[in-house]
């Protein structure tokens, strides 16, 4: 399964099953079809956010940081409170959602069912470099060097232990953040292949055969359609608090940088925070690109399929048989066209950028105004 192309579904079940450890998805066996110990599931997934919210709180408990905490401005608190508490919701949303197996069988049957009408089982990745579990293994590698370097640097500068760093900063959800944003992407390059190959066979579409080949391509198309909705439905919670923990993540970084250069007297540290800060932004940014480019890349091949069908109806005579199949196909086409959404709240395109960007700036305002007014009474005092 490791060999097979992104066209055939099957090659994700090595993702899933390692997925399965962090119970971000189902105690499912896709290929047999089968339900293994869900009730465990829910008591092990229920005891590990337990167990990591004890672990916070265990290192919170420390000399060093409620010393550290103390000294630190209102905003930093705030933030500091803000990014844990994002990432342990995310955490309980990811392991809830991995209860719903009948949506996770529907999506995975669904695609199955696709690539047997597209005739994409057992199609086989030729390139080494576009193989996914290759790029999956380096991606791992490097966001797992970032996080070692992060770590050590705020160990050296408060003088913490590695593993409270660890918990206190959220680097084990971090973790479990990025495992969700790859399998995103990794869905959502699944939608997008199949829409692009339904494109690429309506346009060589035979006009012998017009009606039979339509309603197989419409079918499938209408069958990609439902699945998006389950995407939606399984993960929309999860992107929505993905957007959010990279927007306070980059108003946090910013906001310890202006404290640490303008206002502190730890300037000496400016250079590591920057370097630290930097890491934390790389993966953030990783994160949420990955998720919307691709999403928005697929709706736009989704739209395609409608257009060309519109297209293919100008190339057959009026009033003939072909005609009239065209226009019933075309027709239900146009009501299954992919709408990527954050669980039904707003649509996922590439404009949802700007706006986190928009809010980012926004929110920085407000801290850098905060932190004056605090630090001015402080100095009155």
């Amino acid at each position: 399964m490791f060999t097979l192309s992104i066209k055939d579904i099957n090659f994700i079940h090595p993702l899933l099953n390692y997925l399965r450890i962090f119970f971000i998805t189902p105690w499912y066996d896709f290929h047999k079809n089968l339900t293994r110990g869900l009730q465990i599931s829910k008591i092990c997934g229920v005891a590990l956010i337990v167990l990591k919210i004890y672990c916070v709180v265990y290192s919170a408990n420390d000399d060093i940081v409620v010393n550290s905490m103390s000294k630190q401005l209102m905003t930093q608190k705030f933030i500091f409170l803000g990014v844990l508490c994002t990432l342990i919701c995310l955490d309980v949303v990811t392991v809830i959602k991995s209860w719903d197996i009948e949506n996770w069988k529907t999506l995975f049957t669904n695609l199955q069912t696709v690539d047997q009408k597209l005739q994409n089982v057992d199609d086989l990745e030729k390139s080494v470099w576009k193989n996914f579990y290759l790029t999956f293994s380096t991606k791992q590698v490097i966001f797992l060097l970032l996080v070692v370097y992060q770590v050590n640097i705020l160990s050296s500068t408060t003088q913490l232990s590695p593993i409270k760093i660890l918990f206190l900063t959220g680097s084990v959800e971090h973790f479990v953040e990025y495992l969700v944003s790859i399998l995103l992407n990794c869905l959502v390059q699944v939608f997008h292949s199949r829409y692009k190959d339904l494109n690429a066979r309506l346009v060589e579409i035979k006009k012998a055969h017009i009606a039979r080949e339509m309603k197989n391509l419409v079918q499938s198309y209408r069958i990609l359609s439902e699945s998006v909705h389950i995407f939606n439905s399984l993960f929309g919670y999860q992107i929505i608090l993905i957007m959010f923990h990279f927007g306070i993540e980059v108003v946090n970084g910013l906001n310890s940088i202006f404290i640490s250069f303008v206002i502190s007297d730890v300037q000496s540290y400016y250079g590591y925070l920057l370097l630290g800060s930097a890491c934390v932004f790389i993966v953030m940014m990783h994160n949420l690109l990955i998720i919307i480019i691709p999403i928005h890349s697929t709706t736009q091949e989704g739209k395609r399929f409608v257009d060309l069908c519109a297209k293919l109806q100008e190339e057959v005579s009026e009033g003939s048989c072909e005609a009239k199949s065209l226009s019933k196909w075309a027709t239900i086409s146009q009501q299954y066209v992919p709408d990527f959404s954050a669980a039904g709240f707003f649509s996922i395109n590439k404009t949802l950028i700007f706006t986190v960007v928009g809010n980012v700036a926004t929110y920085f305002i407000i801290t850098i105004q905060l932190n004056e007014s605090e630090y001015s009474k402080m100095s009155k005092v």
